[in-house]
């Protein structure tokens, strides 16, 4: 699983300086498993995983819908992300 597209960038609310970003993965994840390996946040009614790193915050919806918050540009997003799911698959092939 991957970021396939950026769908919007736009200012920070919070810091001027950062940006926030819409993306959408390659398929949409598996919400509690990510939630597990992560330890993060899930709302099963919502259908959203909330991952706080820091000042960051991404968002991991059902859908495949990706919200990213307080990053310094489009590639540190991405990057970010695809992180956060690369940890998250190796976790889960560690606890296998």
């Amino acid at each position: 699983m991957y970021v396939q597209r950026i769908e919007a960038v736009l200012p920070c609310i919070a810091d001027s300086w950062k940006i926030r970003m819409i993306a959408h993965l390659d398929r949409p994840p598996d919400l509690k498993e990510l939630a597990d390996a992560l330890n993060a946040r899930y709302n099963e009614s919502l259908g959203v995983v909330l991952v706080r790193l820091g000042i960051r915050e991404v968002n991991f919806f059902a859908s495949g819908k990706v919200t990213i918050r307080m990053v310094n540009d489009i590639e540190e997003g991405k990057k970010l992300v695809n992180s956060i799911l690369a940890m998250a698959a190796q976790k889960q092939l560690l606890k296998e």
